[in-house]
């Protein structure tokens, strides 16, 4: 058999080490999980391995964070309200489903590490543009300051994704709930009534996502697990 090219085999050590270290980060957070766990996980990898990709364990999770953004999925769209909702009724479709996002929202609660509000502080001010440019058109009521309103948004659903990361299936659920209340708040009737503020708007974005492939083999495998774990039929006596 030929031997892999260098390259092909540093990649193929990379992405089993970041797959390894997002499932242990997801499953049990920063601090519980250790490089030999990861390296266990990756395929009883050397130390090495580790770090010739990166400098440390810190640095392979901020890594992690980095990777699960979904802000390059969301096309800018009329009215420019629905970019905001379009982000994060997608963002929590995909979390149950997406290791690195359970990971990166983990990881990003986490305080002391430098990841630690990397996702708001990523995604605030991202909101904060599309709500300017939607203020600008004249998609927001009368005194809706942009920028306080999308910290307001994004810390909200931080604190929707902590609530419901023991039954993460819920978490769109809330997510709509709480899209509907703040474009009840901000936008003006004219807008509200062209906004598609649903969970389903979220399931159709999925193939616009990088991570689409990634949610779609994760529901194969727990369709799997379903029917594996679902009683066999007994013959009839």
């Amino acid at each position: 058999m030929a031997r892999q090219p260098v390259q092909a085999r540093a990649r193929a050590k990379y992405d089993a080490i970041f797959k390894a270290a997002a499932e242990l980060f997801a499953e049990q957070g920063f601090a519980q999980t250790t490089v030999d766990q990861i390296l266990e996980r990756a395929g009883s990898l050397s130390r090495g391995s580790l770090y010739n990709l990166w400098k440390d364990k810190d640095e392979l999770a901020y890594t992690v964070v980095q990777e699960s953004l979904i802000m390059d999925s969301i096309t800018p769209t009329s009215p420019r309200l629905q970019g905001v909702v379009d982000a994060s009724i997608l963002l929590a479709v995909l979390t149950p489903h997406v290791t690195v996002i359970k990971a990166a929202n983990r990881l990003a609660t986490e305080q002391g590490k430098a990841f630690f509000g990397y996702l708001w502080r990523t995604y605030t001010p991202l909101i904060a543009e599309l709500m300017t440019q939607a203020r600008d058109l004249g998609e927001l009521q009368p005194g809706v300051e942009p920028a306080d309103w999308a910290a307001l948004w994004v810390d909200a659903w931080v604190g929707l994704d902590l609530r419901f990361r023991e039954n993460y299936d819920e978490l769109a659920v809330a997510v709509d709930r709480l899209n509907q209340q703040i474009v009840n708040s901000v936008a003006t009737p004219e807008t509200t009534a062209k906004l598609q503020v649903s969970i389903g708007r979220g399931h159709e974005l999925i193939h616009t996502s990088q991570h689409a492939d990634a949610y779609y083999t994760s529901l194969q495998e727990h369709l799997k697990e379903k029917r594996g774990s679902a009683p066999k039929p007994t013959a009839a006596g």
